[in-house]
């Protein structure tokens, strides 16, 4: 497959996501569409579009639907004991340096050609300060509100994993036969910088993580572990929304639930 295809693939995916979150969102929010539904579909509709979409390309390459051939070709290998330590320390590594790059975030997010929409809340803005524990996502409320977090936690998981499968299952090895070693580094400039263009204030932040997911694909010859790796560092923010629908605050006012 050649690199313009792979480029079409990365770019309209990106454009989806820009559209979504810079257009779409905010129209939706003057039509009266809460904050909570007008930004996640518009960040997951293309994302989680990309499973079928890998589907579809795996069996344009005129692959069977045999099991083994298709955990072959996406490269769904087991996680051995000894990469998994290597997932950890992947996972590790991202934390570290996300807290590190952190000022250049909000460096850059205060430069209006990179700052983030003004309905975008923290902690996703940098600009913003978060409540911790918080008391509202996307302008939910929080506490007791266990319904959110059991459609939230699946919606992002299979969000990650049509990720890993096109971007680390399906690319990253044709890649390699173009780049060889320094193949997950053109994957993971492209993840970060066509796909995720929405969030151009990170442009410099999200390299940590967005770098060390195709690594470790590479590294491991395994999806899983770049989907570990992706799941596991994001599963922060599931953390802090359970610490939310635990913890009872003063409900605030025209904050809705779900």
């Amino acid at each position: 497959m050649s690199i313009w295809v792979q480029l079409l693939v990365f770019g309209i995916t990106g454009s989806l996501l820009y559209y979504g979150v810079y257009f779409g969102t905010p129209l939706l929010i003057k039509k009266g569409v809460p904050l909570i539904y007008a930004f996640w579909f518009f960040l997951w509709f293309p994302v989680i579009s990309l499973f079928p979409v890998s589907l579809l390309l795996y069996h344009l390459e005129g692959n069977t639907w045999a099991w083994q051939d298709f955990l072959e070709r996406f490269r769904f290998n087991p996680i051995t004991q000894n990469e998994w330590y290597w997932v950890v320390g992947a996972i590790v590594f991202t934390i570290i340096f996300d807290q590190i790059l952190e000022p250049l975030g909000k460096f850059f997010a205060k430069i209006p050609l990179l700052a983030p929409p003004n309905y975008l809340p923290a902690p996703f803005n940098p600009l913003k300060r978060m409540e911790l524990p918080p008391s509202e996502f996307f302008g939910v409320y929080l506490y007791g509100n266990w319904k959110l977090i059991f459609i939230f936690i699946p919606l992002h998981l299979f969000a990650m994993l049509s990720e890993e499968l096109m971007w680390r299952g399906f690319f990253l090895p044709i890649q390699q036969e173009i780049f060889g070693n320094w193949a997950w580094v053109i994957n993971g400039l492209l993840w970060a910088w066509v796909v995720h263009a929405c969030l151009k204030w990170h442009f410099i932040n999200m390299l940590p993580s967005m770098l060390i997911c195709p690594w470790i694909a590479q590294f491991t010859d395994s999806t899983w572990a770049s989907f570990a790796t992706h799941s596991i560092g994001n599963s922060l923010i599931w953390i802090l929304l359970i610490v939310g629908i635990m913890k009872n605050t003063t409900k605030p006012q025209k904050i809705k639930s779900i």
